[in-house]
C-alpha cells in the first residue's frame, strides 16, 4: 500500500557526490515513510545523475537543467512540493537521525514551523550551532535568522514567498519575510542537521564582505540603517562567539550523528 506523502525535502544539487550521503540521511530522517525528495539538479555529470537516480525511489522527484544556482533550483523545489510540509537540505549537508520525520510531523500539526539546531562542521569536527531559540523569539530581523536545513514549515507559509534571484544573501531575506508573516512557531534545542562549512557566500573573504554588506540592506528595508548595522553585528558576533566556543571545547561530529 502506498503511504499519502506529508513531507517534502528539497535538495538542490550540482556535481557533487556528497548528495548520495545527504539522501541517505534523509531515508533515516523518515521513520514513518512519509517523506518525498524533491533533487532539483542543474545539469550535473551524468555520473551525478546516474548516482541521484539511483539513491531515490519511484515516489520521490528529480529534475535536472540548467537553472541560476541555489536560489532558482529552491524556487523550482518550492513549485513542485505537494506535499502538507516542506523542509530543506543542502546536497553536501546531512540530517543527524535525531529529529525524526515523526517529530516535524506531530510539531507542525499544532504550528507552522519547527525549527531544531544545524551543526556546522569541518574535518569531523564541530565548528559552530546555530539554535533555533533567537528566530522562536522573534530575532530574525536583527541578525538571528533560523537555521534554515532545520526548519520544517507548513507548505502554504512556505510557498508564499520566493527566494529572490541575484541576491547573496536570499535565504536570509526570504525567511525574514517568512517570520514577518507571524508564523506559530515550535523550537527544538537538539541538532537535527549537520552542515559542511563553506559554501559560496563564505567561500573567501571577498566573498563574506560582500554578503555582509549586502546584509545590512537587506535588514534596513525591514527595519532601519541604524539596525540594519547593528543586525549584521549581531549575526557576526553571534557566529564569532560560537567558534571561539568550538575551538577551545573540541566536541567530534561523530556527537551528533545517528545515522
Amino acid at each position: 500500500m502506498t503511504v499519502n506523502k506529508q513531507i517534502s525535502i528539497i535538495l538542490p544539487s550540482y556535481n557533487d557526490p556528497r548528495i548520495a550521503n545527504a539522501i541517505q540521511s534523509i531515508r533515516c530522517f523518515d521513520d514513518i515513510e512519509t517523506v518525498r525528495i524533491v533533487v532539483i539538479d542543474g545539469n550535473s555529470s551524468d555520473e551525478i545523475k546516474h548516482l541521484i537516480r539511483d539513491a531515490l525511489s519511484k515516489e520521490d522527484i528529480f529534475i535536472s537543467e540548467a537553472d541560476k544556482g541555489i536560489f532558482d533550483a529552491l524556487n523550482k523545489g518550492l513549485a513542485i512540493c505537494n506535499t502538507k510540509f516542506i523542509g530543506w537540505l543542502g546536497s553536501d549537508d546531512m540530517f543527524t537521525g535525531k529529529v525524526p520525520a515523526s517529530k516535524v510531523v506531530d510539531a507542525l500539526a499544532n504550528c507552522d514551523l519547527f525549527i531544531a539546531n544545524v551543526a556546522f562542521f569541518r574535518n569531523n569536527y564541530i565548528t559552530r550551532i546555530t539554535h533555533a531559540l533567537p528566530s522562536r523569539l522573534g530575532m530574525t530581523n536583527f541578525g538571528l535568522h533560523n537555521p534554515h536545513y532545520a526548519t520544517f514549515g507548513l507548505a502554504t507559509l512556505l510557498k508564499s514567498e520566493k527566494f529572490k534571484l541575484g541576491l547573496r544573501s536570499s535565504d536570509i531575506e526570504y525567511f525574514i519575510k517568512i517570520f514577518n508573516k507571524k508564523p506559530r512557531v515550535t523550537s527544538l534545542n537538539v541538532v537535527a542537521t549537520l552542515q559542511g562549512e563553506g559554501g559560496f557566500s563564505n567561500s573567501s573573504y571577498k566573498s563574506i564582505l560582500r554578503t555582509n554588506l549586502e546584509l545590512i540592506s537587506v535588514y534596513t528595508q525591514y527595519t532601519n540603517r541604524f539596525l540594519g548595522v547593528v543586525a549584521v553585528m549581531i549575526k557576526l558576533g553571534y557566529k564569532l562567539i560560537s567558534r571561539v566556543y568550538y575551538v577551545v571545547f573540541k566536541v567530534k561530529l561523530d556527537r551528533y550523528v545517528r545515522i
